[in-house]
């Protein structure tokens, strides 16, 4: 009964870890200046080797 107590609260941890991290990641994203219009792209020359 006790490794189950101990891989539960290895689990909870996991889940809390895992949470700050997430939390982390969106506040450190940078926010997008606005849409991306395909028009505003550049001409980017085909690849030969990929085909």
């Amino acid at each position: 009964m006790g490794a189950l107590k101990t891989v539960l609260k290895l689990m909870f941890v996991l889940v809390v870890a895992a949470s700050i991290a997430g939390v982390v990641t969106l506040v450190k994203r940078p926010r997008d200046a606005g849409p991306v219009s395909f028009d505003e792209w550049p001409d980017v020359p085909r690849n030969p080797d990929s085909e």
